[in-house]
């Protein structure tokens, strides 16, 4: 089965690793300008996989998107886990 996404395995590898990174961050908006696309992978996947209630958070101005990672660090794990067995 091919992936839903145009992610490659190794990307979303990327984004699993990151994501174990910062789950024990406790809401530390900081990283580091080279993990930008990785931030910016992990919003458009959700958005790819319609998960509404991340991509919501994920909207509101305010708010960091490193806070919504922290805030949905197991179910985007879970997903991007989904998605790398698909693969």
């Amino acid at each position: 089965m091919s992936l839903p996404t145009h992610f490659s395995q190794n990307q979303l590898v990327e984004m699993r690793n990151f994501m174990e990174s910062v789950s024990d961050t406790n809401e530390d908006t900081r990283f580091k300008t080279s993990q930008e696309a990785i931030v910016n992978a992990i919003i458009e996947l959700m958005n790819k996989e319609n998960k509404t209630s991340i991509v919501e958070d994920f909207a509101v101005p305010y708010i960091h998107p490193m806070i919504t990672i922290q805030k949905w660090n197991v179910e985007i794990k879970q997903i991007i886990d989904d998605l790398i067995l698909q693969g």
